[in-house]
C-alpha cells in the first residue's frame, strides 16, 4: 500500500532517503472528531527505492485467480467474533467495516484508483467512480456488480469544469446528498525539461492535477459536511517533496496538493471532515510502465 504523507505543519522538505509512514486503516474510516487527530499515522515505514517494482501491474483481471472473487460484500459476512472460538479469528472477522459509507473515487478503472475502489467495496462501502473511457468503465462496473457490490459510475473528464459539476450532481443524487469519502485520485504527467513546456501542456497539468481536485473539494464540501463523518484523501506524489528529472510542473502540482491538504485539514476540522494526502513513489501502473519502457530504450 502507498505510504502516507506526513503532513505535520513543521514539515517543509523531505530527503530522498527519508522514510514515510505507511497508512493506518483510519485513513478512510470515519471516527468522531473528539476521539482522533486530524491525521493518523502508523509506526511502520516504507523506504524510498530508486528501482521500479517487479510486481505485476495493479490492474486486476476478473479471473479465477482474482483475490476479489473470494471477497464477499462485507454486509453479508459474519462479522461476529467469539472469544471462545479461535477458529473464527480469520481475515473476515478481523476486517474493519465501511458498511453504510459512501465514497467517490475519481479515475477508478485502472491502477491505484481501481485498487482503491476494490478495497472500499470489499470493506462494504458504496462506491461511485468515473473515468474518460466509457467502454472501460462499463467493463469494470459489470465485473464489480457480478460480485454483488454496490457500485456505480459515469464518464467524466475531471480536467473540465462542467463535467466535474455534472459528476457531483450525479454523486449527490446516488448518495442522497451525503458523501463520506472523497478520493481525489486522477492525475497525469508530461515529462520534459522546464524550458520546453508549452502553455497548453502547463495548463493541462495544472487543470488535471490541481484545479480539478480543488474544485471537486469545493463541490463535495456540502455532501461531506452533511454526512457528519467525512474524509478526503488526495493522491499526491514523492515528486511534491523532492526533485525528479523532467517533472518540474507535475511536482509543482503535487506540492500544491500537499499544502491544500494542510489547509483543508485545519479549515474543515470543525465540520468533522478529515483530510489526508498519500504520496506514492513509483507504482507499476499503465502510466509508469510507459516511463519504464522509455527508460529501457534510452
Amino acid at each position: 500500500m502507498s505510504p502516507l504523507l506526513h503532513l505535520h505543519p513543521s514539515t517543509t522538505q523531505m530527503n530522498p532517503t527519508h522514510s514515510l509512514s505507511a497508512p493506518s486503516s483510519s485513513s478512510l474510516s470515519s471516527t468522531p472528531r473528539n476521539s482522533a487527530p486530524i491525521s493518523s499515522f502508523s509506526s511502520s515505514t516504507v523506504v524510498f527505492s530508486r528501482n521500479l517494482p517487479t510486481s505485476q501491474p495493479s490492474n486486476i483481471v476478473f479471473s479465477a485467480n482474482n483475490p476479489l472473487l473470494s471477497m464477499r460484500p462485507i454486509r453479508s459476512q459474519n462479522m461476529s467474533h467469539s472469544s471462545t472460538n479461535t477458529s473464527t479469528n480469520t481475515l473476515e472477522t478481523q476486517r474493519w467495516s465501511l458498511e453504510g459509507m459512501s465514497a467517490l473515487v475519481t479515475g477508478g478503472t485502472r491502477g491505484i484508483g481501481r485498487a482503491i475502489v476494490e478495497e472500499l467495496l470489499g470493506l462494504g462501502a458504496r462506491v461511485y467512480t468515473c473515468c474518460r473511457n466509457g467502454d472501460e468503465l462499463d467493463g469494470c462496473l459489470r465485473g464489480w456488480r457480478d460480485l454483488d457490490f454496490e457500485v456505480s459510475g459515469s464518464v467524466c473528464d475531471v480536467s473540465r469544469r462542467a463535467q466535474r459539476e455534472g459528476l457531483m450532481e450525479a454523486v449527490s443524487s446516488v448518495f442522497e446528498g451525503k458523501l463520506n469519502i472523497l478520493v481525489n485520485n486522477v492525475g497525469t504527467n508530461i515529462r520534459k525539461p522546464t524550458v520546453e513546456f508549452t502553455a497548453e501542456e502547463f495548463s493541462t497539468l495544472m487543470s488535471t492535477n490541481f484545479e480539478s481536485v480543488f474544485h471537486l473539494c469545493q463541490l463535495s464540501y456540502p455532501l461531506l459536511k452533511a454526512s457528519e463523518r467525512g474524509s478526503v484523501v488526495f493522491m499526491s506524489s514523492v515528486s511534491g517533496f523532492v526533485s525528479l528529472k523532467s517533472m518540474s510542473v507535475q511536482g509543482a502540482t503535487k506540492g500544491a496538493i500537499n499544502q491544500l491538504t494542510r489547509n483543508l485539514a485545519c479549515e474543515w476540522a470543525k465540520d468533522n471532515i478529515r483530510v489526508n494526502s498519500v504520496a506514492p513513489w513509483y507504482i507499476r501502473t499503465s502510466m509508469v510502465e510507459q516511463v519504464a519502457r522509455f527508460i529501457s530504450l534510452t
